[in-house]
């Protein structure tokens, strides 16, 4: 079974990567070759945590052919909210998460 994770180097507001993979350890060999090539970082500096409630991620921005076979991979661009740009959400049938979709309504 793969489980999703975010890492970055820095904020993850200021750019992270989405990894599908069995581990952390695993994930984050995989997270580093492309968060060095956004920021020059080492190994050491790269941070990640793992997603808990993965379900919409895997369903909406995994490589569907990897996750079946269990192929650990590197996503570089998820699904973004229209709103904020942030992936760490489901997002509606608009393109917002929850957050956005909430201040959307309340600007109508």
């Amino acid at each position: 079974m793969l489980n999703a994770y975010s890492f970055h180097n820095g904020e993850p507001i200021d750019g992270a990567v989405l990894v599908f993979a069995p581990s952390f350890k695993v994930a984050k060999k995989l997270a580093y070759p492309v968060v060095r090539d956004w920021s020059g970082c080492e190994y050491t500096e790269v941070r990640g945590y793992r997603i808990r409630h993965d379900e919409w991620l895997k369903a909406n921005a995994a490589d569907k052919l990897k996750l079946a076979a269990r192929t650990p991979h590197v996503i570089e661009s998820p699904p973004a909210c229209k709103g904020c740009d942030l992936w760490h959400d489901e997002l509606d049938s608009s393109g917002h998460c929850e957050t956005c979709a909430e201040e959307r309504e309340e600007e109508a």
